[in-house]
C-alpha cells in the first residue's frame, strides 16, 4: 500500500510530498508538520530511537524521521497529523521529550485529538503568503513533486516546484552472527556440532542499527539479547550452560518483524580430564635384572573418550599409545631402550588432549 505524507516546515517556507510503497526515511532538516494521508488506526506502535520517530504499521512497514524530536532555538520540534480519507485531521503528541535522549529504543504513548487545521502548528512571519489550504491543495500529482516555495511582499508572491527523488524504502541489513570460545587451552571460533569447554560463549555480529538481537535455547526461550549499535554491530555473552549438547538459534526483531539469523549446535564439557600411572615395575625403580628387559608402563585415564592417543615421554624419548575401552591405558618400552638408561633419575609424562581440545599431562 502507497503512503503519503506531506512534510510543512513549521515556518511555512516548503512543503514536501512523498510518495512511496513499503518502509520510508525522512530525514527533517527542521521542525516540520508531517501530515500522513491516513489513519492513525493503522499505526501498531510508536518508538523512539534517539531523536528519531519511528511510526510502526500495522502492515509491517515502518516510517523512520530522522530529527523528529531535535528542537530549534525556540524548542520546537516535529509534529504529527494523520488526515483520514473523509478530511479529519488528528494531532498525534508523545509529552515532553528530551533531547538530549538516549540511542536507544522507547516505545511511546500518543495522545490523539481532533484538530480543524494545522495552523496552530505553524509559525510562520507575518510576511508569508502561505495559508494552510495553499499548503494542503498542493502536490501529491506525482511522486517525484518535491519543494513548494513562497517568497516576497505584500504585493507578489513567486512560487516554483523543485523537483525531488521519492525517498527509497529503508533497506534492511541481515543479521549475521559468530560464536567465539575464550576458555582452556583451545580457543577461537566455533563452528556448527563443535566440542567446547566454554560455558559463556561470546556471540557477536552485524545487523540492523537499533535492532535487537536475541539469543535462544532449544526450548526457544530467551538466554541473552542485545541492541544492535550504531555501527551495525552486537556482542553478548550468554549465561553459564549445563554440559551437554546445546542448540542456540539467533534472531533480530525490528519492529514486529522477527528474522532468523540462523542456529548452531555445540557440545558443552565441563568435567576436567585426568591422567595417572600405575606404578612401574612393582616399585618405581628399575633394578639390575629388570634392566636388561622391556619395560610396560601402563595408567588410568578419566573423561578422555576411548581411542584418544596418548603420548608417554621417558628419557626425551616419546612411545605413543592409545586410551582403552576401559580407560586403561598401556605401552611397552623396549629393552634396547630400557638398557641406555644410566644409574639416575628419571622423569615420566603421560599427555593427552581432552575432547575439548585442552592438553592434559601428568607425572607420577
Amino acid at each position: 500500500m502507497n503512503k503519503a505524507v506531506d512534510i510543512i516546515s513549521r515556518k511555512a517556507e516548503t512543503k514536501t510530498s512523498l510518495i512511496s510503497a513499503g518502509n520510508l526515511n525522512i530525514s527533517l532538516q527542521q521542525p516540520s508538520v508531517l501530515v500522513i494521508h491516513g489513519s492513525s488506526a493503522d499505526v501498531a506502535r510508536y518508538e523512539r530511537q534517539g531523536n528519531d520517530l519511528l511510526i510502526v504499521m500495522k502492515d509491517g512497514s515502518v516510517i523512520r524521521c530522522n530529527g523528529y524530536f531535535i528542537e530549534d532555538s525556540e524548542q520546537h520540534h516535529g509534529e504529527l497529523v494523520f488526515q483520514d480519507d473523509t478530511g479529519a485531521l488528528t494531532h498525534v503528541t508523545f509529552g515532553e521529550m528530551d533531547p538530549n535522549a538516549p540511542m536507544v529504543t522507547m516505545i511511546l504513548e500518543p495522545v490523539e485529538t481532533l484538530i480543524a487545521d494545522i495552523q496552530p502548528l505553524l509559525y510562520a512571519s507575518s510576511e508569508s503568503d502561505y495559508s494552510w489550504g495553499m499548503l494542503a491543495g498542493a502536490l501529491l500529482g506525482g511522486a517525484g513533486i518535491g519543494a513548494l516555495a513562497s517568497s516576497g511582499g505584500s504585493d507578489k508572491t513567486h512560487t516554483e516546484y523543485v523537483d525531488r527523488p521519492v525517498i527509497e524504502p529503508e533497506q534492511v541489513i541481515t543479521a549475521t552472527f559468530i560464536v567465539q570460545d575464550k576458555t582452556g587451552d583451545k580457543q577461537g571460533l566455533l563452528n556448527n556440532k563443535d566440542i567446547t569447554d566454554e560455558t559463556q560463549p561470546t556471540f557477536s555480529g552485524s545487523g540492523q542499527p537499533g535492532a535487537t538481537i536475541q539469543i535462544k535455547n532449544e526450548s526457544g526461550q530467551v538466554i541473552a539479547s542485545a541492541q544492535v549499535d550504531a555501527d551495525g554491530k552486537w556482542q553478548v555473552m550468554i549465561p553459564t550452560q549445563p554440559a551437554g549438547t546445546h542448540t542456540y538459534s539467533v534472531v533480530q526483531i525490528i519492529g514486529d518483524k522477527t528474522t532468523s539469523a540462523g542456529d548452531i549446535t555445540l557440545e558443552v564439557v565441563t568435567a576436567n580430564a585426568t591422567l595417572s600411572f600405575s606404578t612401574v615395575s612393582d616399585d618405581n625403580v628399575i633394578n639390575a635384572t629388570e634392566h636388561n628387559a622391556a619395560a610396560v608402563i601402563s595408567g588410568q585415564s578419566n573423561g578422555l573418550a576411548p581411542g584418544t592417543p596418548l603420548v608417554i615421554n621417558l628419557n626425551g624419548t616419546p612411545y605413543l599409545t592409545t586410551v582403552g575401552e576401559n580407560g586403561l591405558w598401556t605401552v611397552t618400552v623396549p629393552a634396547v631402550d630400557v638398557s641406555k638408561l644410566m644409574d639416575s633419575q628419571y622423569v615420566l609424562t603421560v599427555t593427552g588432549k581432552d575432547s575439548a581440545g585442552n592438553t592434559v599431562t601428568e607425572k607420577p
